[in-house]
């Protein structure tokens, strides 16, 4: 009866080696969504329709790319510092390229671009502040459902467009629009929750009172 031989320890991790460095996966969405962007533009100025199509595809390789990067982090135990910080930055640098082009073909009003931005600095500046009182500003509910609205419906309104260039007949024009308006309530939702459940903490700050102490 043949035995089956057990991997030794240098298979076993060369089986655990991670296709490629999740940060290099980051750095790959950077480039690519001015591109998609500037695709975008074009298709909406004239250009052809495939132009849009493929602003589209890029759109949703962004998002799925911001899933594969964080997948590989967890499941090769490549999670750092620097992975922390600079997929979020990733992620905004990303999220505000499209919303600019999507305000470039008037799907977006500009102020729903300054109200995501404005929104998103004002939480940058909370957990700086936070930082200096020795809190940490963990992420709530109202967060994570920011991110996967924004995540979704750009994708739904990239997908509209399309439909849009593709079939010029069906009345879909209002729809991007009004998709974009809920996202942008969203986002700024998110912002009050923040505001409200961190205020403790930014009075101490504004009024310059001594750091509490920790329990335990």
């Amino acid at each position: 009866m043949a035995q089956t031989r057990c991997p030794d320890r240098a298979m076993l991790a060369l089986m655990e080696r991670a296709p490629i460095d999740p940060n290099i996966v980051t750095s790959l969405r950077l480039p690519l969504a001015p591109v998609a962007v500037a695709l975008l533009v074009a298709g909406h100025n004239g250009g052809s329709v495939w132009w849009t199509v493929a602003a589209a595809v890029l759109a949703l390789v962004l998002e799925l790319t911001d899933l594969l990067d964080g997948w590989i982090a967890r499941r090769y135990k490549l999670v750092t510092d620097f992975g922390k910080l600079y997929d979020p930055f990733s992620d905004a640098f990303c999220r505000y390229t499209i919303f600019l082009g999507l305000y470039a073909i008037d799907v977006a009003s500009l102020w729903m671009v300054l109200a995501i931005f404005y929104r998103d600095a004002a939480i940058s500046f909370f957990r700086t502040v936070a930082a200096t009182r020795d809190v940490i500003i963990d992420a709530r509910p109202t967060g994570k459902i920011k991110a996967v609205v924004q995540g979704v419906g750009t994708q739904l309104i990239m997908a509209v467009i399309v439909l849009e260039a593709l079939f010029p007949a069906w009345p879909l024009e209002q729809v991007p629009y009004w998709l974009m308006f809920f996202i942008t309530l969203v986002t700024v939702a998110s912002f009050f929750d923040y505001f409200r459940g961190n205020l403790p903490t930014l009075r101490d700050a504004w009024e310059n009172r001594p750091l509490r102490k920790k329990r335990g």
